[in-house]
């Protein structure tokens, strides 16, 4: 077997943060300090149970949380940190993959299913233990058992960056025999948006905010107007051709130049006033609903103040370590906060699904595209210049692929 994995040595994890702190310093990443690994003669491990699989993969997408990895950017201060983990994370989840072996108990899937990962997060599905209420219900994003010990101790699984993994079937879903490879790999960062916004659907007439044209803004936009089709979008970026893509996926509007100026004319708000400090400013009657998909303190502090009272800020972007913000417009405007973790089971019209298996769905039945997103094919041995390409995200920069065959 071949992986990449993150190995949490603590020395090695110190020098990947420092040398991920300036542009001066960041080609150290890309030696053999950093605390992402890739090992190439590992024997296939054997399956440890009669539920589990082998996959050999296909595809691999590039996600915002392998970059975060690949900077070691969690930190001591996060609720992340507690949690008792294993000390390699293999990367990549937005994978397709076939199954080449099964085991006697499995009956989700068979030998010549493609397949991918469903339940990537440490939780009762992938450390094949009795589901918590979460799991069972099918939310396993939000687990009780994520500290708990798996129930094998495996040195190696692999994951998406891989040539082949090994998993337990309640970690994976199928993937439709109709899907191209690039559709495919494109069906998990399609889920995150679209459980984002039903989470916290625009209601009829709603002006709402993209924050964040990266492609889970851009999948989110769409999302919007499959399942609000009569909400009014503006996105917000600061790349032409992301915004020009957040168009033809939707958009009705673009948020151009001043943010809050801006904003406010597109709500029909208040005068922008300004205090002590050019950067404290603030007015009233903004958008309904903002999606932010850029995450951090500066982006808290600016989405909550881009909202009138009463307005919802949903929190998709994130990152693993504790950050700083003005919240009080959040307890002064009585906003609503509504945190996303990824995806799980949703209801929609009437049914109760997992939402990798509807946005396959809205594919096959053409309401959804994921056409035009992957812009980039690396193989796997190639990983660091993907991760290159996508730390100097370029404009034409959207959806970065592993080839893992």
């Amino acid at each position: 077997m071949k992986t990449i994995y993150f190995d949490k040595d603590i020395p090695r994890v110190l020098a990947t943060k420092a040398a991920a702190r300036s542009r001066v310093t960041r080609g150290l990443l890309f030696t053999g300090i950093n605390a992402v690994k890739f090992k190439t003669d590992i024997p296939d491990p054997p399956l440890p149970a009669d539920n589990w699989v082998r996959v050999k993969n296909i595809a691999c997408g590039v996600c915002g949380t392998d970059v975060s990895f690949f900077k070691a950017t969690t930190g001591t201060d996060s609720a992340l940190e507690p949690i008792p983990a294993s000390r390699k994370t293999f990367l990549g989840h937005e994978n397709v993959g076939v199954v080449v072996e099964a085991g006697a108990a499995v009956t989700d899937v068979q030998v010549g299913d493609r397949v991918g990962i469903r339940a990537y997060m440490s939780g009762c599905d992938n450390k094949d233990l009795p589901r918590c209420p979460n799991c069972a219900a099918g939310n396993y994003s939000i687990c009780e058992n994520y500290g708990a010990k798996s129930r094998f101790d495996l040195p190696w699984t692999g994951a998406g960056w891989s040539d082949s993994f090994i998993a337990p079937q309640q970690q994976l879903y199928k993937v439709l025999p109709s899907l191209t490879v690039d559709q495919a790999v494109m069906i998990e960062p399609a889920a995150v948006a679209v459980h984002a916004v039903l989470m916290s659907p625009p209601k009829a007439g709603e002006k709402v905010l993209v924050m964040g044209c990266g492609v889970i803004g851009l999948a989110i936009v769409q999302a919007l107007k499959v399942i609000r089709p009569d909400c009014e979008v503006w996105a917000m970026s600061r790349t032409k051709a992301k915004l020009d893509f957040a168009l033809r996926l939707g958009a009705d509007h673009i948020l151009t130049g001043d943010a809050l100026e801006a904003a406010s004319a597109a709500c029909g708000g208040s005068p922008v006033y300004q205090g002590m400090s050019k950067k404290n400013r603030f007015f009233f009657g903004g958008f309904d609903r903002a999606y932010d998909c850029i995450g951090g303190g500066w982006a808290n502090t600016l989405g909550v103040r881009l909202l009138r009272a009463r307005g919802t800020f949903v929190k998709v972007g994130h990152h693993m370590n504790a950050v700083k913000y003005d919240e009080t417009p959040v307890w002064w405007q009585e906003l609503t906060v509504i945190g996303v973790d990824s995806h799980g089971m949703e209801t929609w019209e009437g049914r109760k699904i997992y939402t990798f298996d509807l946005v396959q769905e809205w594919i096959r039945d053409g309401r959804y595209t994921v056409d035009g997103f992957v812009s980039h094919h690396f193989p796997l041995a190639e990983y660091k210049k993907a991760f290159r390409l996508a730390l100097d995200d370029t404009p034409g920069t959207f959806k970065i692929v592993l080839d893992c065959e």
